[in-house]
């Protein structure tokens, strides 16, 4: 049986992999990837120059504070996080760059990311409730849309949320043995090593340990102190020289993103550019709520309501519970950056879809309870089984026919509670915002479409295009132009930076010349002007 969940759980992690990697290339490049990218390669070129070194016996070339600095320290404004993401993300690129397009090889390390999160929750899952439910509740992962949407885009934010819900796993394994704590002070180490808010994953953790299991997690409170500041220091170079001071520096540099007006971006809400020491204090639980699919909320409200009368799973089922509203009040604290719609939120997900995999078990032994006794159900060949494939079908299917429908604007995704994309753009909330909607197709029709040497202003959105032509994605003779003079307006519709620099189409009833909308709401659009006289 041990042998059969194994296999099991290696088919869930190629398929969930492979998934990934065969949508990849259907997304455009996010706001943040090209510096992400640019940075992966030095990051590699640095390890392969130090392997280099080390084999002459002249480790020192690659040690000299200058070099780590080029290498590990280029750029901190875009590139402020940690290393270890990009370093998977260069290890990918490296390796598949013979065969695979480089955009496809870098955005294979989130891919690997989101396989191993499905993979730890369909083995967690099959050891708490058994195989249904772990089915069930890997399914969950990829039918949440920003997850899924996530794992195609190579920066932190999805590495992060997976490395949160492994390391709690971990830490669940380690209360009874402790080769598990030394996997949970190696994984808190390398979330350190991934982004900023991975310093505060313990404290859940602990809480619920102390409630729950007093005597049996000093394990791992010991991998946690001893073993995870090793590994956030071994894979990150930079804090090889003056440790103390960089430590000092990585902490000033998460503390105060939320005071520093050039990395506090504005948010609109309900018609409101607003910063998020200006949201009003659900903001967190509105936005997750209205960003998940509505079966997998209300299941994991059946699991949260059924809690007092769990008995074996009841003090699991509150980890998952204190992790989900532990990552949502992070967003109240003084300081935190809420911008960029779940994206400072997405390690709530993977919780609720453990929620809801409860919930989804407890209300298929219910049914079973129900009709078990029945004289006419008795005679049902497989009724238990029937059972538990209509209610996964009546919860899964609507949430991952959407998921396609959808595709490749999952991070636009809103449920039916504000009536959907459109009723949510229509009652003044982001539509789009991390430039994944400018997709390859919209590239090509730009490409065709556009006449020899126009000129095309896409206002923020020029760094992007010029990224494109430097990648020989957009034609080169485009002229792309920060002046008042131009063919073509290119408007990506993220209104909170729109209402912030006073952006406005010039002409309101400006038909657009192309356009990438979703339920008639325009995420990308290019208006063509007259050449002035």
């Amino acid at each position: 049986m041990l042998l059969s969940r194994w296999t099991a759980a290696a088919g869930v992690f190629l398929a969930s992999f492979l998934l990934i990697a065969a949508t990849v290339d259907d997304y455009g490049i996010a706001w943040d990837e090209p510096a992400y990218f640019h940075a992966a390669d030095l990051h590699i070129a640095w390890i392969a120059a130090f392997a280099r070194n080390v084999a002459r016996g002249e480790p020192r070339l690659s040690l000299n504070d200058q070099a780590i600095r080029d290498a590990w320290r280029w750029n901190p404004y875009h590139v402020p996080h940690p290393p270890f993401s990009r370093i998977i993300s260069g290890f990918t690129r490296t390796l598949t760059s013979r065969w695979l397009d480089k955009f496809t090889g870098y955005r294979l390390a989130p891919a690997l990311f989101f396989a191993a999160l499905v993979t730890v929750m369909f083995l967690w899952m099959a050891e708490l409730f058994g195989k249904p439910t772990a089915w069930f509740s890997a399914l969950s992962l990829i039918a949440v849309p920003n997850l899924f949407g996530f794992a195609h885009i190579a920066v932190t934010d999805l590495p992060l949320a997976s490395l949160w819900f492994l390391t709690t796993f971990c830490f669940w394994k380690g209360l009874n043995d402790w080769r598990w704590s030394v996997a949970c002070g190696i994984l808190w180490g390398l979330a350190l090593a991934t982004k900023f808010p991975a310093l505060l994953i313990p404290v859940p953790l602990l809480f619920w340990a102390h409630i729950f299991h007093r005597k049996s997690y000093a394990n791992n409170v010991f991998a946690l102190l001893f073993i995870a500041p090793s590994v956030m220091v071994a894979t990150q170079p930079y804090l090889w020289h003056q440790t103390g001071l960089h430590l000092l520096e990585f902490l000033y540099e998460g503390l105060s993103r939320g005071y520093r007006p050039e990395t506090n971006f504005p948010i609109y809400f309900f018609g409101q550019h607003l910063y998020t020491h200006q949201l009003p204090w659900y903001y967190p639980f509105f936005l997750v709520g209205v960003t998940t699919p509505e079966p997998l909320l209300l299941l994991a409200l059946v699991a949260i309501g059924s809690l007092p009368w769990l008995q074996l799973q009841r003090a699991t089922m509150t980890l998952f519970l204190i992790n989900l509203l532990f990552v949502l009040l992070l967003g109240l604290l003084p300081g935190a950056v809420l911008h960029d719609g779940m994206r400072q939120l997405l390690a709530a997900l993977p919780f609720i879809a453990a929620l809801a995999g409860g919930g989804f078990c407890l209300i298929t032994r219910r049914l079973w309870t129900f009709a078990a006794p029945s004289e006419k159900l008795r005679n049902v060949c497989n009724l238990r089984s029937k059972l538990i494939g209509t209610v996964g079908l009546l919860a899964l299917f609507p949430a991952l026919l959407e998921l396609y429908l959808i595709h490749p604007f999952q991070l636009s995704f809103y449920n039916r509670l504000v009536g959907g994309i459109r009723g949510a753009y229509e009652k003044g909330l982001e539509a789009t915002y991390f430039m994944e909607a400018m997709t390859p197709d919209f590239l090509t029709t730009l490409n065709t479409r556009l006449p020899l040497n126009a000129r095309l202003n896409g206002f923020f959105a020029n760094f992007m295009l010029r990224y494109y032509q430097q990648e020989n994605r957009l034609r080169h003779d485009i002229e792309i132009t920060d002046g008042s003079s131009f063919d073509y307006y290119l408007l990506l519709n993220r209104r909170s930076i729109l209402l912030a620099r006073n952006l406005s189409l010039p002409k309101k009833d400006l038909r657009p010349f192309l356009s990438v909308q979703i339920a008639t709401v325009p995420l990308v659009s290019v208006f063509k002007f007259a050449p002035p006289s």
